[in-house]
C-alpha cells in the first residue's frame, strides 16, 4: 500500500491532526476537537484517576515499525515500549502487590514481540489471535497453527493468556452463533486466561441470538463460554451488567 503512515511524521506534525470517530453511526460531535494522544498521555489518564485504573496497551505492528523507525541507541520498538512502562512504575507479575497498585497487561498479535519483552519485564502478556486463516506479521504463520496444542504449550511460557477474535471461539453462520470451538478449553487446560474481542452494543455487531441485547451477550460469554476477561467499546455497559449480576455482598 502506498500512502502516508504515522512513521512518516514527527510528533509535532501528528499533533496537528484532529481525531475522528471512525464509525459513522456513533457520536460525531467531537470530531477534530482533540489531537492524537501519546503513550505517555494515555498512561497519565490512568495514573491521574482517583482510583486504581489498569491499562492494556498493545505492541501494534512491531515489524512495520522496526523496519521504518531506527532509534539512535540501536534499540527496538519493543524496548522503547517497555522502557516507557517502567518509567511510570509499571512492574510486577500478574496479581502481585506491585501489579495490583498499577495493573497492566501487554497485548500483541506478534508472538515474537511477546517472547522478546518477556525478557524485559514480568508484566503479564496476552497473545492476540485473529481469524485463523490470517498470517502473523512476524512469523508468517497462520493463527490456526498458533492455536494448536503444541504452540499453546510453547507460548504459555511467555504469556498469561490469549485474546482471540470472538469468531475463533464460537464460529458464526448467517449472523447466528454456530459451533463452539475447543480454544477456551485448550487455553484453560494450560492455565491461560481468555480475553476475547471486541464487544460492542450496536445491533450491527450483535449476533441474532442475543436479540439486540448486549447484556445477553455478556451473560453468554462470561457464564456459558467461561471467558476470564474481555475487550469492549462500552465499559459502562459491562460495568452495569456486573453490578446487576453480582451477589449483594
Amino acid at each position: 500500500m502506498t500512502d502516508w503512515f504515522v512513521v512518516d511524521f514527527t510528533l509535532e506534525e501528528l499533533k496537528l491532526l484532529g481525531v475522528n470517530q471512525r464509525f459513522s453511526f456513533r457520536d460525531q460531535q467531537y470530531n477534530g476537537k482533540f489531537p492524537i494522544i501519546t503513550f505517555e498521555e494515555y498512561i497519565s489518564i490512568a495514573l491521574d484517576a482517583k482510583r486504581v485504573v489498569g491499562i492494556y496497551p498493545e505492541i501494534k505492528n512491531p515489524v512495520f515499525i522496526n523496519q521504518r523507525v531506527k532509534w539512535s541507541d540501536g534499540k527496538k520498538f519493543e524496548d522503547k515500549f517497555v522502557e516507557t512502562l517502567k518509567k511510570y512504575g509499571y512492574k510486577g507479575s500478574y496479581g502481585s502487590k506491585e501489579w495490583l497498585k498499577q495493573p497492566a497487561f501487554i497485548q500483541s498479535f506478534a508472538p515474537s514481540s511477546l517472547t522478546y519483552v518477556a525478557n524485559l519485564t514480568d508484566l503479564p502478556k496476552v497473545f492476540l489471535i485473529d481469524d485463523v486463516t490470517i498470517r502473523t506479521e512476524d512469523t508468517n504463520q497462520t493463527y490456526y497453527e498458533l492455536t494448536s496444542d503444541s504452540y499453546l504449550d510453547f507460548i504459555k511460557n511467555y504469556v498469561i493468556g490469549i485474546g482471540p477474535w470472538k469468531d475463533t471461539v464460537v464460529t458464526t453462520k448467517n449472523n447466528y452463533l454456530d459451533e463452539v470451538t475447543d480454544l477456551v478449553a485448550k487455553a484453560h487446560a494450560r492455565g491461560l486466561q481468555v480475553h476475547p474481542y471486541t464487544f460492542r452494543n450496536e445491533n450491527s455487531f450483535l449476533h441474532f441470538d442475543f436479540h439486540q441485547d448486549p447484556y445477553v451477550e455478556y451473560d453468554y460469554w462470561i457464564n456459558k463460554i467461561g471467558v476470564d476477561g474481555l475487550f469492549t467499546d462500552f465499559t459502562g455497559s459491562l460495568h452495569n451488567f456486573q453490578e446487576k449480576t453480582s451477589p449483594l455482598s
